[in-house]
């Protein structure tokens, strides 16, 4: 079982994590790191620090705000709302996200770390044509 202030560490982390601080992943991540979202899955630490450089260099602005963390033995669950803004999405503007995260931990690493959000709502929706096609579907479909 991660020690509350270890998994109050990983979050403090994330608050701070930008594109020159990706290989500090290795601080918090297991070698075999299984990392899922709505629309990625990566395998081990060199594959999870790469898709976090790539990640951070697109965006301009990433920031997060976690709830409190809810541990059950070596599992975390924790709700949270990041912020983003990208050039090429939403005008530039911000995107606001709420999503929850499970981390599975093996004595002080995460061995498995899934995001739980809705892939619309950070990506598909913010995009000029899809989102105007989108917000249409939703009308027909609640109205």
């Amino acid at each position: 079982m991660p020690c509350t202030t270890r998994v109050k560490e990983f979050f403090d982390f994330y608050q701070k994590l930008d594109k020159n601080s990706t290989s500090d992943l290795a601080s918090f991540y297991d070698e075999a790191i299984v990392f899922i979202d709505p629309l990625h899955r990566v395998e081990g630490l060199p594959a999870l620090i790469a898709y976090f450089d790539r990640l951070y260099a697109r965006v301009s602005e990433i920031d997060f705000e976690f709830a409190e963390p809810d541990t059950s033995g070596d599992r975390v669950w924790c709700t949270w709302v990041m912020t983003y803004r990208h050039p090429k999405i939403n005008r530039g503007q911000p995107v606001k996200v709420e999503g929850a995260s499970r981390l599975d931990w093996k004595q002080d690493k995460v061995v498995c770390h899934r995001d739980f959000f809705d892939a619309g709502q950070m990506l598909w929706e913010q995009l000029p044509l899809l989102g105007s096609i989108l917000a249409l579907l939703k009308k027909r479909a609640t109205g």
